[in-house]
């Protein structure tokens, strides 16, 4: 074998094997841990209901790929007694329970909401961490998922919008959830800005 060959065949193996971590290092992996209350609730009409509608907007924000791994039965997790404590100390609990990286993020789902914080007058449908990827949802709304996964990725209320579809509609991360408007299933343009900057830094490191 000539010195050619060689020298193009090592770079070869060079530029596949860094091509390989590059590719693994920009996905997004997404740890759902349903609450042992959601037993009767399966995988797939989670996934249908509320995680699908999700990927599906999140194909039009970013091209890394997305895997969502759902995680059930374990203790000290999916058990938390989140309608006995307040909101920021179930997530707390939940945060201080699982690893997580910014490249993986972990959200505890439940059935009900989460109370009602110190000094808020609403219930709390979801929390997200402003500084670590964790996030609790409530499945009381088809958007509280998306909207704390929104907040992990860098989503803000203030950039969030009112839109037409032909009905007044809110996009993800919008701060004041109302019955009578209805879900865009979408992030705004400047959320999704965001969220596609955020996806970048983190991913490609």
């Amino acid at each position: 074998m000539n010195l050619f060959k060689c020298c193009a065949m090592t770079f070869a193996l060079f530029a596949c094997t860094h091509l390989g971590q590059a590719m693994a290092a920009s996905s997004l992996v997404v740890k759902l841990y349903p609450h042992d209350e959601l037993a009767d609730t399966s995988n797939d009409q989670l996934r249908k209901d509320y995680v699908q509608p999700w990927l599906d907007e999140m194909r039009k924000v970013t091209n890394h790929s997305i895997e969502v791994i759902f995680q059930r039965n374990i203790a000290g997790v999916t058990d938390i007694p989140y309608q006995q404590i307040a909101p920021t100390e179930t997530l707390a609990t939940f945060r201080h329970a699982v690893p997580a990286s910014y490249s993986e993020m972990s959200v505890l789902l439940t059935k009900n909401d989460f109370g009602k914080d110190d000094g808020s007058s609403r219930a709390v449908a979801g929390l997200a961490s402003p500084t670590w990827p964790y996030a609790i949802a409530s499945l009381v709304t088809y958007t509280a998922l998306a909207h704390e996964l929104g907040h992990l990725m860098k989503a803000t209320h203030e950039a969030a919008e009112l839109r037409f579809n032909p009905w007044v509609c809110e996009t993800y991360v919008y701060p004041e959830r109302m019955p009578l408007r209805s879900n865009c299933y979408r992030y705004s343009d400047e959320n999704r800005t965001r969220i596609a900057r955020h996806l970048d830094f983190v991913l490609n490191q």
